[in-house]
């Protein structure tokens, strides 16, 4: 695959790191601007996506840049012929997640997100388990991501700058990921959402660092920085109904202290139930009536689909990278041979519509139906 990379920041590192480990060719990456499109070290560099695309060419182009960008680039990139490979949450709106969807199909090209967290192999063994009725009937999906990545008031990411995220913040960019998890693994939907929000900490400054973006608009400091006003959530409590009747709840924080990146999923059945942390994905708890047992990751016990995820031998530990590779390269397949099983951008717009929901339950107090949020994010 000859791959261009749109975006310079952290997770665009990890793509090209990823990239590079399937085997793929790096031919472009553009950034805000030549020199940090340049500093990046793979492909030709670029400031401006229309002549990257003209002159490269790309099969795939990942997207890694901020949540509002996504849609005219990715329109942009299938109009040249690529497929788009998009870093979470799809896009800022479902409006313009839905955008993205009709282009793809115009262009007769694919669409997949990176919901990197799919590619743990027990993630997948536990799919297989609840699709067998090994738990019984699903009664109750909750967990949380906890995160302190904002957790220290001086921090500034991106994501704070007025217009760039959505309508949500802990809910953009760690709850698509709890969202996408519970429905994937329990074969169910989410149809209701009762949400209640929290700001901890209004008042964040822009000091033009790494992975803050460019400087935004607002009251400057005495440092020389810019005082934001930031009014969205970090942090998200949520009660939830799926489909089959069960219920559950969430919380989602990003400045969870001492919680680097906790992402867990506990699901009760009528029969058993299990616990998962993604900080520690080789192993996952097995509760029934009979006790508890830590089941760990053993390519010989997993499930076919599951085996072909997993490399080493168990006892050695497989992570975020591994399941980052296994996302990435299922995606790619679905491009090139027309495979199923990667999350694609239906998958995305789903996730986006869900933080749509919580958000209007937490502004209106009441408990929202999913199904009945429109394509402008508001109740039909």
């Amino acid at each position: 695959m000859r791959i261009a990379i749109i975006g310079t920041g952290y997770i665009a590192r990890v793509h090209a790191r990823v990239v590079r480990d399937l085997g793929g060719s790096i031919v472009a990456v553009c950034g805000r601007s030549l020199a940090s499109a340049s500093a990046f070290g793979f492909g030709e560099a670029y400031d401006n996506l229309q002549s990257l695309l003209a002159e490269q060419s790309p099969d795939v182009v990942h997207l890694c840049t901020p949540n509002h960008l996504h849609a005219e680039q990715a329109i942009a990139a299938f109009a040249a012929g690529a497929h788009v490979l998009a870093e979470k949450p799809m896009a800022h709106s479902s409006e313009a997640a839905l955008r993205m969807i009709e282009a793809a199909d115009a262009a007769g090209r694919v669409g997949a997100m990176v919901y990197n967290y799919r590619g743990y192999p027990l993630i997948a063994a536990l799919r297989d388990r609840v699709h067998r009725g090994e738990f019984g009937l699903i009664r109750r999906a909750g967990g949380c991501y906890l995160s302190d990545d904002v957790h220290d008031p001086e921090t500034y990411v991106w994501h704070f700058t007025p217009g760039s995220v959505g309508p949500a913040f802990a809910l953009m960019d760690l709850g698509v990921h709890w969202f996408d998890l519970v429905e994937h693994v329990s074969g169910l939907r989410i149809c209701e959402i009762t949400a209640q929000f929290s700001t901890h900490q209004p008042k964040r400054t822009w000091r033009g660092r790494a992975g803050e973006g460019p400087r935004p608009p607002g009251q400057s400091s005495n440092d020389g920085g810019v005082v934001i006003d930031f009014e969205l959530e970090d942090q998200a409590d949520l009660l939830i109904r799926l489909d089959n009747g069960a219920a559950g709840s969430a919380t989602i924080s990003a400045c969870s202290i001492g919680h680097p990146n906790s992402l867990t999923i506990a699901v009760d059945g009528s029969e058993a139930g299990f616990d998962w942390n993604q900080e520690t994905p080789n192993t996952y708890r097995e509760r029934s009536a009979a006790g508890t047992l830590v089941r760990q990751r053993s390519p010989d016990g997993l499930p076919a689909g599951a085996r072909a995820m997993s490399f080493l031998p168990a006892g050695h530990a497989e992570g975020y990278l591994d399941a980052f590779r296994n996302v990435v390269a299922s995606a790619w397949r679905g491009m090139a041979e027309g495979e199923a099983g990667f999350p694609t951008f239906a998958d995305g717009l789903r996730g986006v519509r869900l933080v749509e929901a919580a958000v209007i339950s937490a502004a209106e107090g009441r408990t929202v139906d999913v199904a009945g949020i429109g394509l402008d994010g508001q109740p039909r």
